[in-house]
């Protein structure tokens, strides 16, 4: 085999292999102290989300435990349960739930890293 073939297709195998592992469960973060907060409060008549920019977190944020947030032009403060971290790269997103990924309540953080076990 010609030897620049072979080096486009070892290429375009680590190109793949490092896409299927963009995405990935992790069980603590570090965070820089600020976040965008997702919130998809219930109504009888409609379902809706609003982002929340610039939120402070604490440094070190771990499944199982519970963030205390303050957001919104008229402050509220919300206790949210940490029950699942996904980092894709340099970002992680922080859910409060495990089934449900899209229009539910997130805490988006850029950059993060994965916090060493203790």
């Amino acid at each position: 085999m010609h030897p620049k073939r072979l080096a486009v297709i070892a290429f375009a195998g680590v190109i793949a292999a490092a896409g299927a592992a963009a995405a990935a469960d992790v069980t603590a973060i570090i965070t820089p102290g600020t976040a965008n907060l997702t919130m998809c409060p219930e109504s009888w008549m409609y379902r809706s989300c609003n982002l929340y920019h610039h939120i402070a977190v604490p440094p070190h944020i771990e499944v199982g435990g519970k963030v205390t947030l303050h957001y919104g032009s008229n402050p509220k403060r919300y206790v949210f349960p940490v029950v699942r971290i996904v980092q894709d790269g340099d970002n992680c997103t922080v859910f409060s739930q495990t089934d449900q990924t899209d229009n539910v309540e997130s805490i988006a953080i850029a950059p993060c890293r994965v916090s060493p076990p203790p």
